[in-house]
């Protein structure tokens, strides 16, 4: 029977992957399609006339709304969706069925809510609702060459205030960054805009949408240039500046311009007061310049748009925007200034939004570590949160609960708790899948070396390496894995390395274990020398193994390597740039005990660069000498004058010596005006530096290591 409600227009050009998954989402029977072919070389047209499609063939004409109003006159039906090959409906085409019936008479177009996914590996999608359904048979056509839009002939009775929202959502991945490389649609955008703008310059529509297509060309110093002028041009109430605005911010925040988007959204928020996306991104502009209070301020504003659900209808948004992103910036500052509890309370609000966002149990996961709970109770934290949002049973992994197992079991592993994140996918071994590479990895931080290496063998032994060669980064793993358990590197380990490999890896392996090797180095005389294999290609390996090492916490291997390495190493200066470099690594991985030995070092032979000697500062910082502190942070200063984490340091050293001068004399004179009036200000100033960004960014593993057992990393005399 032929369904005489709602009929579905295209245009189309070589859609051959999108077309089945957009026509079967709307599939009904006696449903009426209109599908507009502009050349295509593929079988387009063949699969749409298998969905009963009436395929209509016309010459493209570069002109978006010639193309599309082609089908409109000829449409049987009451009601017209105009949808793209790339769109499918989600759900609500039956409600919508439902819905339309019952539509009275003066309203005769519709939104409907699409979702566009702008991320392959997230759920973070931008959602907005377009008029994209109207009457037939009231005037209603396209103009515009390009990003066409609808307009009516009959503007006395299609005069409506507002247009309803339909019921109906689609989806969309057009935007992907996978989907843009596949295809040639920015670059023939873009003529089309040239077009446009040749025959109506500086109009203000075809700018912002040039912008768009600068970005999805890569060019975003072009992206920010068009988006400002066509703001410059753009009147307060065209419908389109909410968006523009959005967009131009974002660009401003890529290029890292935070100045000139500070100072864009300072304006503009005034503007749209209840647009949560433009307060989000103003509390990201504020973060990123260390106003961190105003920062959580703009953040509260974009949850409080979410009590006027109306509004964020109005606006292209960026799903999450008034709820669980802003809530999970605003738990981080809280955690950044010491507000533990507080923290965990947001961070629980924002999983009360999304119970699987992934920097929201990371966040949990990690204050809860800093507040000192147990791996166990943490582990528990995180499941009870989601048994309660699911209402599962405990034996229930399935379907979206296993892909939220998932993130959990990844939020334990971020937070240093590999042990419990092991444990729980054992549990759930049948249910839950994790790359048993990444489980290899954990098991290695969890110090489960020999179970890493029976892993590695099982998964790796025979792998055909010229089919699906290691990564780097897998490959370390299994021979610090080796090494950490007291083995060599295997055959197994040898024979699926690479022909060019395999003998800097032997080679390697047969020094650390103290076997003999060939091309020793003929300067040194005493003690193990530094074979000539390992000069070149063999000394970054040796780097990346050492790396790795400590990365995985495996400090035993690394120290072992480092040894190694002094006790072959003929140049003092070779020595001393080695053990610097290191230094540097064990510092960032949360090792400062183990790096301030080798720090000092380097200190003590004058050879401290500007990194390692603001490193020192800072471990001195973090223990309150900051007398000794802003001397370090000087002399970083003189090696590298454009350190700003060195003269950020400094300047709060300084302000907490003079604080700490305040305070001697308060003792002496506790009711002096002055001097409190002095305090009061240092402490609101120390308050604002708190903010900025030069401490080293330190989470939960880090925080593990600086707790863990470190040995001592001892420069040998030359």
């Amino acid at each position: 029977m032929q369904n005489r409600l709602l009929g579905i227009h295209m245009i189309v050009q070589n859609e051959e992957q999108h077309l089945p998954r957009c026509l079967n989402s709307f599939y009904q029977p006696g449903m009426e399609w209109f599908i507009t072919d502009t050349g295509s070389g593929d079988r387009t047209p063949e699969i749409a006339r298998q969905f009963g499609a009436t395929v209509l063939h016309a010459q493209w004409e570069d002109h978006f709304a010639r193309a599309r109003n082609i089908s409109l006159p000829l449409a049987g039906t009451e009601w017209i969706l105009c949808v793209d090959a790339d769109e499918y409906a989600i759900d609500g085409l039956e409600e919508l069925m439902n819905y339309l019936p019952t539509v009275h008479k003066s309203v005769s177009k519709l939104k409907v809510t699409i979702e566009n996914r702008i991320d392959e590996k997230t759920e973070d999608q931008v959602v907005f609702q377009p008029v994209r359904l109207f009457r037939s048979g009231y005037g209603y056509r396209y103009e515009g060459r390009i990003h066409e839009q609808l307009v009516c002939d009959d503007t006395e009775n299609t005069r409506q205030e507002s247009d309803p929202v339909a019921p109906l959502r689609l989806g969309h991945d057009g935007y992907l960054a996978s989907q843009i490389a596949q295809g040639r649609k920015p670059l023939r955008n873009f003529k089309l805009l040239q077009q446009e703008l040749e025959e109506h310059p500086n109009q203000p529509f075809h700018l912002y949408n040039l912008g768009v297509t600068y970005c999805q060309l890569g060019e975003m110093g072009k992206a920010a240039d068009s988006f400002a002028n066509s703001l410059r041009l753009t009147e307060l109430g065209a419908p389109y500046r909410s968006t523009l605005v959005r967009d131009y911010a974002k660009v401003l925040g890529a290029l890292e311009r935070y100045d000139e988007g500070r100072a864009l959204l300072a304006v503009e928020t005034q503007h749209y007061p209840d647009y949560a996306d433009l307060h989000f991104l103003y509390g990201d502009f504020l973060e990123q310049q260390g106003l961190e209070e105003r920062a959580y301020q703009s953040y509260a504003r974009a949850v409080d748009t979410s009590e006027d659900v109306s509004s964020q209808s109005e606006y292209v948004h960026e799903q999450g925007t008034d709820t669980y992103r802003p809530y999970t910036a605003m738990a981080r500052l809280a955690q950044k200034r010491g507000f533990l509890q507080e923290s965990a309370h947001l961070y629980g609000l924002a999983l009360d939004y999304m119970s699987a966002y992934p920097p929201a149990l990371q966040g949990l996961a990690d204050v809860l570590q800093q507040s000192g709970e147990s791996d166990e109770v943490i582990a528990e934290a995180l499941l009870l949160r989601w048994k309660k949002r699911l209402n599962l049973r405990e034996q229930d992994h399935t379907g979206e609960g296993a892909d939220e197992i998932r993130k959990i079991i990844h939020a334990l592993a971020s937070c240093g708790a590999y042990g419990q994140a092991l444990s729980l996918l054992q549990d759930l071994a049948r249910k839950v899948q994790i790359d048993p590479a990444v489980q290899l990895h954990w098991m290695l931080c969890a110090g489960r070396c020999l179970e890493a290496v029976q892993l590695a063998e099982q998964l790796w032994g025979e792998r055909d390496v010229s089919v699906e060669p290691l990564l780097p980064e897998q490959r370390l793993d299994w021979a610090v894995a080796c090494w950490a358990s007291g083995l060599g590197l295997s055959p197994a380990f040898l024979e699926s390395s690479e022909q060019e490999d395999r003998e800097v890896w032997g080679t390697v392996d047969r020094w650390f274990r103290g076997q003999q090797v060939q091309a020793w180095n003929p300067v040194r005389q005493s003690g193990e020398r530094l074979p000539g294999v390992l000069q070149s290609p063999a000394l970054n390996l040796i780097q990346d193994i050492v790396q790795r090492s400590v990365q995985t916490g495996q400090l035993t291997v690394a120290q072992q390597w480092f040894e190694k390495w002094m006790d072959g190493c003929t140049e003092k200066e070779q020595c001393v740039e080695f053990s610097r470099w290191l230094a540097g690594i064990l510092y960032r991985e949360g090792y400062t005990r183990a790096a301030a030995d080798l720090l000092i070092s380097c200190m003590t032979e004058g050879k401290l660069d500007a990194e390692g000697t603001f490193y020192l500062g800072e471990a001195l910082f973090a223990k309150g000498h900051y007398d000794q502190a802003v001397t370090l942070f000087q002399q970083a200063l003189e090696q590298d004058a454009g350190s700003h984490q060195a003269r950020a340091g400094a300047a709060i050293s300084y302000l907490y010596l003079a604080l700490g001068v305040i305070q001697m004399e308060l003792i002496r004179s506790p009711s002096n005006p002055g001097l409190i009036a002095e305090q009061d200000a240092l402490l609101q100033r120390l308050r604002t530096a708190q903010g900025i960004p030069w401490r080293t960014d330190w989470h939960a593993r880090e925080r593990r290591n600086q707790l863990a057992e470190q040995p001592h990393f001892a420069m040998h005399d030359r």
